[in-house]
């Protein structure tokens, strides 16, 4: 090999060697970590989903019930509700809503209704849902927004605020019960819910108010 070759070999060497020296070194993560990690992929443990759906509804008909015009001085609207969880980012643990859940509908802070949702679960990595009624009888609803509704409903724009309420069932004042806040289109498909946590007392308190 020719000398002027070599001489670039043995430089690029040299480089090679200070080069590596001044790199910071690999990090190194204990095999603990790894598996933590390599679990944490494999068995995902996350918070599930809920979403409200208002599928169908009657005693809402914009110009027969809800419309001034119609001369019913009030409402007694039926909503069939569709309760869903996706519990498909938890492989640990199965998503419930309790017994004595209720749910409330209300539109522009007006009460429309109020009925029971079924115990149901979604086990892990699973989707479940159940159905629930919630009904009103001669509920009065201020004449403006009898007014606002009626034109909503007659272009299929309407939607109500869902207030589902899930007790911790605990014996202790100090327990915190679940709420999901959510707002569903009439007719439309499902809608996602925020789920709050709020003491016993206060929900109590919601309730009593709403009714």
């Amino acid at each position: 090999m020719h000398p002027w070759a070599l001489r670039k070999i043995k430089a690029a060497q040299r480089f090679h060697v200070r080069f590596a020296a001044l790199s910071p070194p690999r990090p190194r993560f204990p095999p603990f970590v790894l598996l933590v990690v390599f679990l944490t992929c494999l068995f995902p443990h996350d918070d599930p989903a809920y979403s409200v759906a208002v599928a169908a509804v009657a005693g809402l008909d914009p110009a027969r019930d809800v419309a001034p015009a119609s001369g019913r001085p009030t409402l007694s609207p039926v909503l069939n509700l569709t309760v869903h969880i996706n519990n498909a980012r938890d492989a640990l643990e199965t998503a419930c809503l309790p017994i004595l859940s209720t749910a409330v509908a209300s539109y522009g802070d007006a009460f429309l209704g109020r009925g029971s949702v079924p115990e149901f679960s979604a086990r892990p990595r699973l989707e479940s849902e159940t159905v629930a009624r919630v009904w009103g009888q001669d509920v009065a609803v201020p004449r403006f927004l009898r007014e606002q509704l009626a034109g909503e409903l007659a272009v299929g724009e309407a939607a109500v605020d869902v207030l589902v309420t899930m007790p911790s069932n605990c014996p202790s004042s100090d327990c915190n019960d679940r709420m999901l806040v959510c707002r569903a289109k009439i007719g439309g498909g499902l809608s996602p819910c925020r789920l709050r946590y709020v003491p016993s007392r206060q929900l109590s308190s919601a309730g009593s108010a709403t009714s």
